[in-house]
C-alpha cells in the first residue's frame, strides 16, 4: 500500500468488498463451532438432563439447530447468487491496484482447435495483440452429412476490423468432392472469405472469467459457451457444483455437529472447540482431494463436489443413534 501510494480509502474498500466472501466461506465453520460449544456446555451443566426430565427429547433439542442451519444455507445460496459475485469483481480489481498490477485482461486462446458454425478452426498460435492466426487451417463441414466439403490453409490470417473480415495470406483452398478426395484446388496470395464471419472476440478469444465472479446461472452459460468452442471445462464444471455444495455445507455440518455436541459435552466447551477444529480440517482435506480428482477427470464433476451428501447421510445415522 505504501510502496504503490494507495490511498487508505482504497484499502478500506478492498476489505469491505472482501468481507462478503470471507463470511460466505466461514459461516459453515461458525455453525459447527457454535453447535458443539452450545450443546457441550448444556450437557456439562446437566441442562440436557433437565430437558429430558421435562419430556423433551434430544432430537427435539436439535430440531431448532437444523431449521436455523437451513435458513443459513438458503441465505448463503441467495448471497452467492446476487451480490457476492459483484463484490468479488470489485475486490479483485482493487487488489490488483494495491499490488501495482496492470488491469487484468481475461482473454486468452487456450485451445488451438475451435468449432463454430459448421467450421473447425486450427491455428499454431494466436497473436492477441495483432489479432493474427499463425498457420491457420479451416475445415468446412456439411451439417447434414458431416462430410468435409472445403479446406483452407494459409501462412497467416489477420483480422481487419474496418472490413470485418479475415485476410488470409499465402495459402490454398481445396474443394472436396464426394467421390474424390480433391475436386478443385486453388492458391492465393492474399484474400478474404465473406462467409467466415467469426470475429476474434466472440470465437477465438473467449473471456476467461473467474468462477467466484459469477453466480451459478452465469457460470452454467459460460461453461456451455466454452463447450461449444471446444474448450476444456472440467475444472469449471467442478466449480459449478461447488455453488450448491458450499451453501448446503452449513446444513450438513449442523447435522454432523449435533450428535458430537452431546458426545463431548461432559468434557466442556474446549473439547467442543477441539472437535470442531478436527472436523473442519478433515472436511477441508477431503474436499480438496475430491476437487483435484474431479479437475483431472478421475471423478465426475458432480461427484467431486458432492462429498457433503455422504457426510449428511452419515450424520443422519448419528442422529438416529
Amino acid at each position: 500500500i505504501v510502496k504503490n501510494n494507495i490511498p487508505m480509502s482504497h484499502a478500506a474498500r478492498y476489505h469491505l468488498f472482501l468481507t462478503p466472501l470471507l463470511i460466505y466461506d466461514m459461516v459453515p465453520y461458525g455453525v459447527l463451532l457454535s453447535v458443539l460449544v452450545t450443546f457441550g456446555i448444556m450437557t456439562k451443566n446437566n441442562e440436557v438432563t433437565a430437558f429430558k426430565a421435562c419430556g423433551i427429547s434430544v432430537r427435539r433439542l436439535g430440531l431448532p439447530v437444523v431449521l436455523m442451519s437451513m435458513v443459513i444455507s438458503a441465505a448463503a445460496f441467495a448471497a452467492d447468487y446476487s451480490w457476492i459475485p459483484r463484490a468479488n469483481q470489485i475486490q479483485d480489481s482493487l487488489r490488483n491496484e494495491i499490488k501495482g498490477r496492470p488491469a487484468q485482461t481475461y482473454k486468452n486462446p487456450d485451445r488451438k482447435w475451435v468449432f463454430h458454425d459448421n467450421r473447425v478452426f486450427y491455428f499454431r498460435r494466436f497473436d492477441i495483440a495483432q489479432n493474427v492466426m499463425v498457420e491457420p487451417w479451416v475445415y468446412e463441414i456439411d451439417p447434414k452429412t458431416w462430410q468435409l466439403t472445403r479446406q483452407i490453409s494459409a501462412k497467416s490470417a489477420r483480422w481487419q476490423p474496418d472490413a470485418k473480415a479475415w485476410i488470409f495470406e499465402q495459402g490454398r483452398v481445396v474443394d472436396i468432392c464426394e467421390k474424390t478426395d480433391e475436386c478443385r484446388m486453388s492458391t492465393f496470395t492474399a484474400t478474404s472469405f465473406p462467409e467466415i464471419t467469426e470475429t476474434p472476440d466472440n470465437t477465438f478469444l473467449k473471456e476467461v472469467r473467474q468462477n467466484l465472479q459469477m453466480n451459478y446461472v452465469e457460470l452454467r452459460h459460460y461453461i456451455a459457451d466454452l463447450d461449444q468452442s471446444g474448450f476444456d471445462t472440467v475444472a469449471l464444471q467442478v466449480q459449478y457444483y461447488e455453488k450448491f455444495t458450499i451453501p448446503l455445507f452449513a446444513l450438513t455440518i449442523a447435522l454432523i455437529s449435533v450428535p458430537f455436541g452431546f458426545l463431548v459435552g461432559n468434557r466442556g466447551a474446549m473439547a467442543g472447540v477441539g472437535v470442531s477444529i478436527a472436523l473442519a480440517v478433515t472436511y477441508l482435506g477431503i474436499d480438496k482431494l475430491f476437487e483435484q480428482m474431479g479437475n483431472v477427470g478421475y471423478l465426475p464433476p458432480d461427484v467431486a463436489r458432492s462429498e457433503e451428501h455422504t457426510s449428511e447421510l452419515q450424520s443422519r445415522q448419528y442422529l438416529v443413534c
